[in-house]
C-alpha cells in the first residue's frame, strides 16, 4: 500500500523530488499527513528555518533524470542538499 503516494509516481525523479519536499516541509515546521499531503506555514517562531530548510536538489551528489542517475561531481558541501550552511 502506497501511504503517502510516492512509491507510485513514475520515475526516480519524482519519486526524489516528493521526498524532499516532504523533508523540507517537516524541517520547516509544516504539517505531513500520512498520505503526503502538506499543510501549514513556516514556523515563524524559528526564522531560521526560512533560510536553511529549503532544498537545493542540484547539490546532491547524485539526483535522477527520469530514471537514470546523475553524479554530481562537485566537491562535498557540508549539509547539502539544504542552503543555507556555510
Amino acid at each position: 500500500m502506497a501511504a503517502n503516494g510516492i512509491s507510485t509516481l513514475s520515475t526516480k525523479q519524482a519519486k526524489q523530488a516528493a521526498k524532499l519536499n516532504i523533508a523540507q516541509a517537516k524541517r520547516q515546521g509544516k504539517t505531513v499527513a500520512r498520505n503526503g499531503t502538506i499543510s501549514g506555514s513556516v514556523d515563524a517562531t524559528k526564522t531560521a528555518y526560512r533560510y536553511w530548510n529549503v532544498y537545493d536538489i542540484n547539490a546532491l551528489p547524485t539526483k535522477y533524470s527520469g530514471n537514470n542517475i546523475v553524479d554530481n561531481p562537485g566537491p562535498l558541501v557540508d549539509h547539502r542538499p539544504w542552503t543555507g550552511h556555510v
